[in-house]
């Protein structure tokens, strides 16, 4: 199974908020190679802002290492870029460009998209799931 994982089950899990064990369930079962794990480059962009106004620069860094070892990063290509447009257009109402962008490296990647965010759940052309379900697989 490949997996796309939003920004949002990260900085939980990096911020050991509610729901930080589920992601880590995730992030063990790609560590063991039952999900394909990938992140959007734009994901690296938020992590590191979000995380070094959190904690500090030092952190973020950190973060985006064990990111780079653990999981794929996806660039935004062009494909990506237009369906990205593309759901920001058809989906307008709440759901900001860089969420968009994510949805759209799922789209393309044919992958499930980790997500709680409930934006998410009204893109028709993909499958989110939250991290809890993911798990219960």
């Amino acid at each position: 199974m490949k997996a796309v994982l939003d920004t949002h089950p990260l900085i939980i899990f990096f911020k050991d908020e509610r729901g930080a064990e589920d992601v880590q369930k995730i992030l063990e079962k790609v560590g063991r190679g039952e999900i394909e794990g990938l992140v959007s480059t734009l994901t690296l962009s938020e992590i590191f802002y979000i995380l070094a106004r959190y904690r500090d620069v030092d952190f973020a860094k950190t973060v985006l290492k064990y990111i780079e070892v653990n999981l794929r990063s996806t660039a935004v290509s062009g494909d990506i870029a237009k369906k990205g447009g593309e759901f920001k257009f058809t989906y307008a109402g709440g759901l900001p460009l860089a969420d968009a962008i994510i949805a759209a490296t799922a789209f393309e990647e044919k992958a499930v998209l980790v997500s709680g965010e409930e934006h998410f759940k009204r893109i028709k052309e993909i499958e989110v799931k939250p991290p809890r379900d993911l798990v219960q697989k």
